[in-house]
Parts: C-alpha cells; sequence; structure tokens
C-alpha cells in the first residue's frame, strides 16, 4: 500500500508540473523580455488552421496552430505561421492585428520572427510564476497524500498495542 501511495504522491507532482509548462507556454517568457521587442506590425488574414495536443511540446491542453497572410505596415506581404494558440479559426474572415516579436529565434524562415497578437502580453513573472505554481500545488498535493498515509499507518499502530 505504501508503494501506491508513493506512486500516486508521484502522479500528482507530475501533473502539477505539467500544468505549469503549460502556464509558462501561454505566458511566453522569452518574448517578454527586453531582448525580444516588437520588431513589425502588420494585419493577419487566417488561412488555415491544425490542432495540435492534448498534450506536446506547446504544453498540456489543445492549442491551434494557424497559418496566415500578413500585411506588414512596411508594406511587405508574408506567409506565416503564428505562435501555438495566438490566432485560432475564429480569427478566419476578419483581420487580426499582429506584431512579430524578437530576432532570437526563426519559426518562419529566414528574417521572420514569432508572430503574436498585437493584444498579447508575454509575462516573465506570469510564465514563471506557473512553473513555481505548479510545483508547489504538485508538492503540496504529493505531501498530502504522503501525510495521509502516515497518519493512517500510525492509527493503525496504536490500534495495534
Amino acid at each position: 500500500m505504501k508503494w501506491v501511495a508513493g506512486l500516486f504522491a508521484l502522479v500528482i507532482l507530475g501533473c502539477g508540473v505539467l500544468l505549469g509548462l503549460t502556464g509558462f507556454t501561454k505566458f511566453d517568457p522569452a518574448a517578454g523580455t527586453n531582448s525580444r521587442p516588437v520588431t513589425d506590425r502588420g494585419v493577419a488574414r487566417v488561412a488555415d488552421c491544425t490542432s495540435e495536443g492534448p498534450v506536446g511540446r506547446h504544453g498540456f491542453g489543445t492549442w491551434w496552430k494557424c497559418q496566415a497572410d500578413v500585411t506588414w505596415e512596411s508594406g511587405r506581404q508574408t506567409r506565416v505561421t503564428a505562435e501555438p494558440g495566438q490566432l485560432t479559426p475564429s480569427d478566419k474572415g476578419t483581420e487580426v492585428p499582429v506584431v512579430q516579436r524578437g530576432e532570437g529565434k526563426v519559426r518562419n524562415g529566414p528574417d521572420n520572427p514569432p508572430v503574436y497578437r498585437a493584444d498579447f502580453e508575454p509575462s516573465v513573472v506570469l510564465g514563471i510564476g506557473s512553473v513555481l505554481g505548479g510545483i508547489g500545488i504538485g508538492g503540496i498535493g504529493a505531501l498530502v497524500v504522503l501525510g495521509t498515509m502516515a497518519s493512517r499507518r500510525k492509527k493503525a499502530q496504536e490500534r495495534d498495542y
């Protein structure tokens, strides 16, 4: 019975970590740093979307990954893949203001950094806070399971005397 409680505690901790990593992905703290400023602004028209998930490299849950045609303020037009969860199929038929952030990673080809909704605000604090919160909640849940098991064992020993 002891190993079952340990396994259950480990599962609870793992779920907390997965949820924390999902929050980390959603708030994209790397995009929120000063090294990833807005480099261009434009208007996107969603062409096609695919669903990813429920578990993947972008976290735990379902994410939309959409292709869009963007007209930038500079006048150039490009087909881009927006960052996961930034555009959805419900954006089809509308013009969505978007921005390119950063120069550190390239998703859409040379000279074409990641694309986000213009109203998306990445957050270093919320991203890192999500991971720490997930670890904390998972850890507390695991300790509760192990504490309950220890308490039951102690009560059983007291009854035997």
